[in-house]
Parts: structure tokens; sequence; C-alpha cells
């Protein structure tokens, strides 16, 4: 005889399947799927796919269920799961794993106008916190680091940033501006970032502030990002006038002239200045320096932001934006490329102009051995460009003139001017001779000494 409270218990069996009808999974493959075209949020690019499909090939399996209605007798209508759809088949047509071809999907019973709700209600998916995005990322790290055996062979290598963008789907700098608000934001910040009273951009303009400072702010509840701005400029950061002292106490402007970009610069201030705790006072006026940050009287940025504030108080000039390697290659591309002259004076260095050239790695053009001054006389195409001078100088007399009144090629170089001898290499010679190191040295061990004065008939120094 059946007991009592064995039928009351069928009974509310009975009621509880009725209001949570069991569901079955059935396992399709990818190819019976069919796209809903009711599907307003495709994916934005092939990257968003190919990160969830490292996703699933790292998990081993299609954690989420795919939601389907059935269309014919072998054929499905996707409901919920795109995205996973075309995951699985990217690893199985691209990648040759073939344990992704089938599916978990639930079949649904659904009323065309159900469906379409459904497709909606599927897109509202729940939007993650800043928070839970950086504890996503720093969770996800820890993984790679003590499992990356676990990981697909693409994850196990490269620098980490790099991986967790692959992995995740998120850019770099995005991974790198949550790194540092875990590393860097005070107890007190991140609880308040944790319950979502700063945004993303406010805690990592905080997380770049000394921890005295964001308790300060935190404390007089500054929260929005405009205004922690403003109050780091205001309250941390050195004005234009120390920016300036210090730009000319570093004297940053001897190293500014040589590098190729501002960005440049930052790594080369470090080296220079941070790694040697270089300091120095003058009067009340103070900097020090770190591997990471300069302070000056006693306000304390990094150089990244130091070399900001450069370009915003000390912007360069227009000829010292220009690189001196470009200078040097626009002075005449053709004629100077592949032209180690440099190399040959070294052997005897020659004083064309009277000042004495320098060895250096780079080709030198002609311009650099005559005085400055302004404007720029055009040449043909395989001549050096040589720049007009404002004084007037005695016009120089064809060579062939000159040597059909006797005077030889010697004294007739003698008597040439600093810009005329200039004009002279770079117009009469050939261009094999400029470009032939051998010719060159040769033709100017006829007419100089080893200090670089002109010799004249009887190798008699003049």
């Amino acid at each position: 005889m059946a007991r009592l409270g064995n039928v009351f218990n069928n009974k509310e069996d009975i009621k509880k399947e009725e209001l949570h009808p069991r569901r079955t999974i059935k396992w399709i493959h990818y190819t019976k799927l069919k796209e809903n075209p009711g599907q307003y949020c495709p994916e934005r690019d092939k990257e968003e796919i190919e990160a969830l499909a490292d996703l699933i090939e790292a998990a081993g399996e299609v954690i989420q269920n795919l939601s389907v209605s059935k269309l014919d007798t072998d054929e499905y209508r996707i409901i919920a799961g795109h995205k996973r759809c075309k995951a699985c088949k990217l690893l199985v047509e691209e990648r040759g794993l073939k344990q992704f071809s089938f599916l978990p999907c639930v079949v649904s019973n659904l009323s065309s106008v159900q469906e379409e709700f459904q497709v909606v209600a599927s897109n509202g998916y729940h939007q993650k916190k800043a928070y839970e995005l950086m504890h996503e990322i720093l969770k996800t790290e820890k993984l790679l680091k003590e499992h990356p055996e676990e990981f697909p062979e693409s994850l196990q290598k490269g620098r980490m940033i790099e991986r967790l963008s692959r992995k995740m789907g998120i850019a770099r700098s995005t991974i790198q501006e949550y790194k540092q608000i875990s590393n860097n934001l005070t107890s007190e910040a991140m609880e308040k970032f944790k319950n979502g009273e700063i945004e993303k951009s406010a805690a990592v303009t905080l997380s770049k502030m000394p921890e005295e400072s964001q308790k300060r702010v935190i404390g007089q509840g500054i929260t929005q990002n405009v205004e922690i701005e403003k109050y780091r400029q205001e309250n941390l950061e050195p004005n234009s006038v120390e920016i300036k002292v210090s730009f000319r106490l570093l004297d940053i402007g001897k190293y500014d002239k040589s590098t190729v970009t501002r960005d440049a610069l930052v790594k080369f201030l470090k080296g220079k200045f941070g790694y040697n705790s270089y300091a120095v006072t003058q009067g009340e006026f103070t900097i020090s320096c770190t591997s990471k940050t300069i302070s000056i009287s006693g306000k304390t940025v990094s150089w990244e932001r130091y070399v900001k504030l450069l370009n915003l108080y000390c912007p360069r000039k227009e000829e010292e934006d220009k690189p001196v390697e470009n200078t040097i290659k626009e002075c005449n591309e053709d004629s100077m490329k592949k032209t180690p002259i440099p190399e040959v004076l070294s052997k005897d260095t020659v004083n064309v102009s009277g000042n004495e050239l320098q060895s250096t790695e780079q080709a030198i053009p002609m311009d650099t051995i005559i005085e400055e001054d302004d404007g720029g006389a055009e040449a043909p195409e395989e001549e050096m460009i040589l720049p007009d001078s404002e004084e007037q100088s005695v016009e120089m007399i064809p060579e062939e003139t000159v040597h059909s009144t006797g005077i030889n090629r010697q004294a007739w170089i003698g008597n040439l001017s600093t810009k005329d001898m200039a004009q002279y290499l770079s117009r009469n010679l050939s261009v094999s001779t400029l470009k032939s190191p051998d010719q060159l040295f040769n033709w100017l061990s006829d007419i100089v000494d080893n200090d670089g004065r002109f010799l004249e008939e009887g190798n008699q120094v003049r």
C-alpha cells in the first residue's frame, strides 16, 4: 500500500517538472546550424571570432549551450550562439580540430514572435564592470603563468601582454591600463573602483599619482576624471616655469637636437639621468631622478609625462624637428648614398674650409664644410646642392680658360676661395670620382699636404 507522503511528494515533483521542464541537449553538426535573419549584432571582425575560438580551444569544449529552433528534418536555426558556431567552424576548417564539429544545443519549440524576442534577449548579455574585467585579466594571467601547458601552443609563448590580448580579445593598451590600476591604485581608491564609484578612466589617472596624493583626492570626494586631471595639474605636476628651468639645468636641448623624436627622448633621459639617480640643486630649485620618475621641487611625474610637458612648454624649433640623418639624405640622396667619404678622410684629415673635418660614420654633405648662410642654389640632378653666400665672391674663372693662359691646374686651384673650392668639388669632378673613395683621396693628395694645406709646385707648402 502506497504511503500518503509518497503521494504528496509525487504531486509536488510533477508540479516542479511542469514549472521547470527538462531540457534535452542535442549535439548538432555546425554545418546543420543556420544563421537567424533576425540577428542584429554580428561580430565586429574576424579577430573577435578568433579570440572566441582560442577560448573554446583552451576550455576544450563549448561551455554554454546554443539555443536553436527546428527548421527541417536535419537543419536548425540559431537563436543564441551565432559567434560560438562560427568559432567552432574556424577551429574545424582552419585549425583541423574536428572534435569541435558538434555543438551542444537546446532545441526550443517557439512561435515566430517568441523566437524573435529571444534573439533580442540573447543580445542583452551581462556587461562586465571595469573592475570585473580587471579581475578576469589578472586571473587569466595567473593561469597562463602557472599552467601554460593547459593552453594552446599559440598562448604559451610571447610577451604576457600580447598573450592576454590574443586570448581575451582585448587591446594591449587596455590590458596595460588595467594592470597599472591593479598595481598602483590604493586600497581606498580600489574599493571605490570596485563599487563603480570611480570609472576606469579616473582609475587610470589616479594610478599614475603618488599614494599620498591618491588619498587626498579620495578624501576630498573627487571621483570624476576631469576633476582628478585638474587636481593633478594644479597640485602635483611641475608648472611651465619649473619645466623650462629643468630643461636648462639638465641641458636637455643639447640632447634633444640629436633625437629623432620626443618619444625617443624618454628612453635617453632615463638612461642619462634616471638610472644614475641624478640630482641637482640650485637655490630652492631641486631636481632628483629615478629610473621611473623625475621630481622637480617636490613634484613628481613619470619620464613619459615629463616629455609630454616638454612638448607643451618647451616645443622644439622647426630646424630641430628634422633629424640630422634626414638633412644629410635630402642634401643629395643619389650622390651621398654609399659614399664613405669620412672613412677616406680619416687617413689624412683634409682641411678644405680652414676647419678640421671630423671623421664620422655618416657621409657629410659638402655644404657642411662652408659657412652657414641663407638660401640655396639649385644644382643638376647628380650634383651636390650648395648654399649661396651672402658675401659677394669673385666669379670663378672656367678651368679651360685658365689652362689656355698657361696656368697649371694646381696653381689655379690654389687661387680658389673656400666657396669656389666646394663648387669645384661638386660640379667639376665626375660623379664616379666623387663616389670612389680611392680616386677622391688620390686627387686630394695631389693638391694638399697632411695638414690639409694647399701645395705649390715643387711640393712647397704655401
